[in-house]
């Protein structure tokens, strides 16, 4: 859980987009006897000096120092800052959330947010970037509640109730249920 926590963003692509999902090529080459087992080790070719061709930066360290410099001049007002640090409090107080809302997702958080802006060429914060950021950061930290660990069955709740509350809950649901309660600044 602490090194999942240590992963920046998370991003799922389509399947539509081209490229493959391990569950797929898993698939493809499962193994059917105990010696196929050989085909999960990972080798690497010996290197061959000049076989390998240079690799460039895909940013170089001009553009990282000039986003550098734009992320530090981003503003953000005291009402977004309120809505970033709800949504965070919401994550927290959610009924199906055992945990993942850590101090260092907060960083990463905020941090995310703060780029967004010079990445959509603006120098300020915007609400929809805070919850394009929630999207961004929260879906590979947040877990979910098992149904006797959840906080209503210490005063007594049933627990078939909260199994069927519970049920089909999943990491999206909870972000896009606290995006939807917080209120947005205008």
């Amino acid at each position: 859980m602490h090194l999942n926590d240590q992963f920046f963003i998370s991003h799922k692509h389509q399947a539509d987009d081209g490229l493959p999902n391990l569950e797929e090529l898993q698939e493809k080459n499962h193994a059917s006897d105990d010696g196929a087992s050989m085909s999960s080790v990972v080798r690497t070719p010996p290197f061959q000096p000049g076989k390998h061709k240079q690799q460039q930066a895909l940013f170089l360290p001009d553009d990282l120092e000039t986003l550098t410099k734009l992320v530090s001049q981003v503003r953000i007002s005291s009402e977004v800052r309120a809505y970033l640090y709800n949504i965070i409090v919401f994550m927290r107080l959610h009924r199906a959330v055992a945990g993942g809302i850590s101090a260092l997702a907060t960083r990463h958080f905020n941090t995310l947010a703060h780029t967004l802006a010079p990445l959509h060429g603006l120098d300020y914060i915007s609400p929809s970037m805070i919850a394009l950021a929630a999207r961004k950061i929260y879906p590979h930290r947040i877990v979910i509640t098992a149904p006797e660990n959840e906080r209503s069955m210490q005063w007594g709740s049933s627990l078939e109730a909260v199994k069927a509350v519970l049920e089909g809950v999943t990491v999206e649901d909870v972000i896009e249920e606290v995006l939807e309660s917080v209120e947005v600044p205008l």
